[in-house]
C-alpha cells in the first residue's frame, strides 16, 4: 500500500480518488481494522461537536438580583452556633452557669429571630 500523499500534478493512475495519509493508515492497521482512506487528516473540527456545525442555543438573561440576599434562617442558625461556641469556651475557661436555662433561652431567642426576620423580609419584598 502506498502511503505517500498525492498531489493534483501526479500523473500516475489511482485506484481511488482519495488520499491515504500515513497516520490514518497506521492507526487502522494497529487496531486491526480494514484500511482506511481519508480526504484529509482529522482535525479538531471533525471531532468537536461545537465546531462541526452544531449550534448552541443562547440562554435567556438571568432575572436574579445582582447581589444575593441573606436568608434569615441561615443568619439565625449561624448566630445559634456562635452562641454555643462561646458557651463551650466559657465552660472550658471555668465559668459556671445553668446549661439547661441557657439552651432554653437560646432556642427562644432563635425562634423570635426567625419570626421577626421573616416579617421584615416579607415587607421588604412586598415594597419592591
Amino acid at each position: 500500500m502506498d502511503t505517500t500523499p498525492r498531489t493534483a500534478d501526479d500523473s500516475t493512475a489511482r485506484e481511488t480518488d482519495t488520499e491515504t495519509f500515513p497516520a490514518a493508515a497506521a492507526a487502522t492497521d494497529e487496531a486491526g481494522g480494514a484500511e482506511s482512506t481519508t480526504e484529509h487528516p482529522p482535525t479538531a473540527a471533525d471531532t468537536d461537536p461545537v465546531t462541526a456545525g452544531t449550534t448552541v442555543p443562547a440562554t435567556a438573561p438571568s432575572t436574579k438580583p445582582d447581589r444575593p440576599t441573606l436568608r434569615v434562617g441561615t443568619v439565625v442558625w449561624g448566630l445559634v452556633l456562635a452562641a454555643i461556641g462561646v458557651g463551650l469556651l466559657a465552660i472550658a475557661a471555668g465559668a459556671v452557669f445553668d446549661v439547661e436555662l441557657a439552651v432554653i433561652s437560646l432556642v427562644a431567642v432563635a425562634g423570635v429571630g426567625l419570626l421577626v426576620g421573616s416579617v421584615v423580609d416579607g415587607r421588604r419584598r412586598r415594597s419592591r
